[in-house]
């Protein structure tokens, strides 16, 4: 059985038993906070037992690094609709040690990329669009410039 097929499974059964009546919520963060955090596994669980935040706190984007790379971007959007449409009235952005976008390097990244089917043709495509892959697969030096 994959990963999914028990992850649908598990679901179902929890629906049915309405498991997920305990966690119901409003939409509205109760602590009016946005926190963006980066989505290593070790910050799942770790995060919201150092903040003291639990479900319906707050809302919580998380992604690689913690970062806000682009003034157009998904993570903006997510920001400006928390502050404006949620309720939200402060952000803060937290990094951690050990993050493994300090040691991401492009280079070895793409040649990953390659490994796993992505063709020279894709990555072309993308450079040609103006995308720089180096540039946007970059990490940071430690977590204060991330």
């Amino acid at each position: 059985m994959t990963t999914v097929s028990q992850i649908l499974e598990f679901n179902q059964q929890f629906v049915e038993s309405k498991e997920y009546e305990k966690y119901i919520t409003g939409k509205f963060p109760e602590k009016k906070l946005v926190i963006v955090t980066c989505m290593d596994t070790r910050l799942v669980e770790l995060l919201p037992k150092a903040m003291n935040v639990r479900n319906g706190d707050v809302k919580l984007i998380k992604n690689a690094g913690a970062i806000i790379s682009h003034p157009f971007g998904s993570v903006m959007r997510s920001v400006l609709v928390a502050l404006y449409e949620l309720k939200a009235d402060e952000v803060i952005v937290v990094g951690h040690l050990d993050c493994g976008m300090a040691a991401l390097n492009a280079d070895v990244m793409i040649e990953h990329m390659k490994e796993r089917g992505i063709s020279d043709e894709v990555l072309s495509t993308l450079e040609n669009s103006g995308i720089n892959l180096n540039d946007w697969l970059r990490g940071f030096d430690n977590v204060q410039d991330g």
